[in-house]
């Protein structure tokens, strides 16, 4: 077979199995195996009339069908020209090309199953898609007005000259004279905790004592940033100097609806 047959051959034979595939695709299995079930008729029609020749003839390193040898996927046009040197049988092409075909849709199935085993379990739904934005609306929220800092920070902040920066912050957090927050992979204390001299505000204590640690630790953070109904619709952040006892009282009465 002449050199541009071979080319236009191979690259029809290309169009038409990807068209194949989507087609597959978007009717379902049905389809997939009767377009299986009719190549195998057209095979074994043409296995009576042209015998296939030994493997060895036309064998098909199978590694090299689609990628070069540094793993990039190559064009049919490419694939032809590598792997099939001595084929001269249009049936031989086909055979080739189909092996390229399957070894695409193998792919795709792969990438589908991966795909579907990181989704989640179930499909949230608007009101729990909807919560779970205006919940990290509000916690980006808390840091952009009063900062995060690290144990080294709170350390620093204080004066501590411990060489273990991170011992002042835990010794205060398993007092329970402040409290953390995760985010983005690291642990930080909610500015509002610390006063002028970089030494927790005694209310933060007492509202950690009000909720006995029944709440999370965003929504502790969160409810110093969220106004309520204790506080006359104010935020308890916004009175931790002005009226601290009011924070305190805030935080036992909505603990005490809560939780008893």
């Amino acid at each position: 077979m002449p050199r541009h047959d071979l080319r236009d051959t191979i690259h029809r034979v290309w169009l038409a199995g990807l068209g194949a595939l989507v087609a597959a695709e978007r009717e379902g299995g049905s389809l997939f195996r009767d377009l299986v079930q009719k190549g195998e008729e057209v095979e074994r029609d043409a296995d009576s009339l042209y015998p296939m020749p030994s493997p060895r003839a036309w064998e098909v390193r199978e590694p090299e069908a689609a990628w070069d040898i540094h793993g990039n996927e190559v064009s049919p046009l490419v694939f032809a020209e590598r792997i099939l040197p001595e084929v001269r049988e249009e049936k031989q092409i086909l055979a080739a090309a189909g092996l390229l075909l399957e070894r695409i849709a193998e792919q795709r199935g792969q990438v589908r199953q991966m795909i579907d085993a990181m989704l989640p379990a179930s499909v949230p739904s608007p009101v729990a898609v909807l919560q779970a934005r205006r919940n990290a609306e509000a916690r980006t929220a808390l840091f952009e007005e009063f900062g995060g800092l690290t144990s080294a920070e709170v350390a620093d902040l204080a004066g501590s000259r411990a060489r273990n920066k991170a011992a002042l912050a835990n010794r205060w957090k398993q007092e329970g004279r402040l409290f953390s927050v995760p985010f983005q992979g690291g642990t930080y204390f909610p500015g509002f905790q610390l006063d002028a001299q970089g030494r927790p505000r005694p209310v933060i204590a007492e509202v950690i004592r009000a909720f006995g640690g029944k709440s999370s630790e965003w929504e502790l953070a969160l409810w110093f940033t969220t106004s309520t109904g204790w506080l006359g619709g104010r935020r308890p952040v916004d009175l931790l100097e002005s009226d601290p006892e009011a924070v305190a009282e805030a935080a036992r009465s909505e603990a005490a609806d809560l939780f008893y």
